[in-house]
C-alpha cells in the first residue's frame, strides 16, 4: 500500500510538470484550456499540505485567516517571469474578489518576491525596474487570476522616470505614451503595497474602468519620487495587454 501511495504521488508530481509546462505555453498558444493554471495551483496546494513541499512550484502559501493563500510559479519559457496565482478560485480583475483585503495583498507579495527576479539574474535591480502586471480577460490565456512578476521594459522605465508624476497624486491620464498606448496613472507615496488595494483604487477612481472591466489591464511598477522616496506608479487602460510593459527577456539589465 505505500508503494502505491508512492507511485501514485511520484504520477501526480509528473502531472504537475506537464501542468507547469502547459502554463508558460499558453503565453503563444491561447488554443490551450482557459484552466490550466488553475489545476496547476490545485496541484501545487496538494502537494504542499501531502508532500510539505512547494516543488514544482516556487513557493506555496496555504490560505489562512481570511486570506486567500498563493502560489509562486517560475514560467519555464521565460528568463526571469514569475507568476503569483491566488489558491482561491479567482476569476480575473473582473471578480469582485480581485479588489477585496485578500485579493489586494495578492499585490503586496508579488511584490516582494521581485527578489526571485533579482535572483535569477545575479544581480540587484532598481525597484523602478520591476513590473506587476495583471491582463483583462480579453488579453489573458488563463481564467485564473495571476501576476507576472518581471524587469519592466527599459525604455518605459526611462519614460516613467522622466514624465511620470513626482508626488503622490489622484489617478489622471497620462501625458505620456507607453509602447504606443495611452494609460491612466496614478502614483503611490508608500515604500510597499502592504496596505494598498491596487484594483480598489482602480475601480473606484476610473468609474468607466468597472464597467468596461473584462478589457481591464492593472500594472503596478515600483518608481522613486520626489526628495527620493519609494513609492509606486499604478497604470491601468482598456485594450493592450499590461504584460506588454514587461520584458520576458530583460534585457539591458
Amino acid at each position: 500500500m505505500a508503494m502505491q501511495g508512492f507511485f501514485a504521488g511520484d504520477r501526480w508530481l509528473r502531472l504537475m510538470v506537464v501542468l507547469l509546462m502547459g502554463v508558460s505555453a499558453t503565453v503563444a498558444c491561447a488554443s490551450f484550456k482557459r484552466e490550466v493554471l488553475w489545476e496547476a495551483v490545485r496541484i501545487c496546494a496538494l502537494t504542499s499540505v501531502h508532500y510539505g513541499a512547494a516543488f514544482p512550484c516556487e513557493e506555496v502559501i496555504l490560505p489562512q485567516d481570511g486570506e486567500f493563500g498563493w502560489t509562486l510559479i517560475k514560467s519555464p519559457l521565460q528568463r526571469t517571469e514569475f507568476l503569483l496565482t491566488p489558491i482561491s478560485a479567482v476569476t480575473g480583475l473582473e471578480s469582485p474578489l480581485a479588489r477585496s483585503t485578500a485579493g489586494a495583498q495578492l499585490w503586496s507579495e508579488a511584490w516582494e518576491a521581485r527578489w526571485k527576479v533579482e535572483a535569477k539574474l545575479g544581480h540587484s535591480l532598481p525597484r523602478s525596474a520591476i513590473g506587476l502586471a495583471v491582463n483583462s480577460r480579453t488579453e489573458r490565456s488563463q481564467d485564473q487570476m495571476h501576476i507576472h512578476v518581471d524587469c519592466l521594459s527599459k525604455s518605459v522605465e526611462r519614460t516613467l522616470a522622466l514624465g511620470g508624476p513626482k508626488t503622490a497624486a489622484p489617478w489622471q491620464p497620462s501625458p505620456i505614451m507607453l509602447k504606443g498606448r495611452p494609460y491612466w496613472i496614478m502614483a503611490v507615496d508608500k515604500p510597499d503595497l502592504r496596505t494598498t488595494n491596487v484594483v480598489g483604487l482602480v475601480v473606484s477612481g476610473l468609474p468607466h474602468a468597472l464597467r468596461a472591466i473584462e478589457d481591464l489591464n492593472v500594472i503596478v511598477v515600483g518608481a522613486t519620487l520626489a526628495d527620493a522616496k519609494p513609492g509606486f506608479y499604478i497604470l491601468a487602460n482598456l485594450g493592450q495587454a499590461g504584460e506588454r510593459l514587461l520584458d520576458h527577456k530583460c534585457t539591458s539589465r
